[in-house]
């Protein structure tokens, strides 16, 4: 069984929070139609944590999945 990561994506307005979080929702659900995760895995995917950083003043996302799902996310961004 493939070990979760978890990556942080800072975010420096609130409008990029809501594309980034669409096209996660967006990616996941791709994967899901396609048989490339399960039912779990998709509902585990979608709770993202949003984190506010006191210090920085700065909001980050953080993403939760199987290795190869982030990667493959972040393909898909570029």
């Amino acid at each position: 069984m493939e070990p979760e990561k978890v990556i942080s994506i800072p975010i420096r307005e609130l409008s990029h929070l809501k594309i980034l979080l669409s096209g996660w929702y967006h990616f996941l659900k791709e994967n899901y139609d396609q048989n490339q995760i399960d039912q779990n895995e998709f509902k585990d995917a979608l709770r993202s944590n949003v984190v506010y950083n006191i210090d920085q003043d700065q909001v980050e996302v953080l993403l939760a999945g199987k290795e190869t799902l982030l990667q493959n996310f972040r393909k898909s961004l570029s």
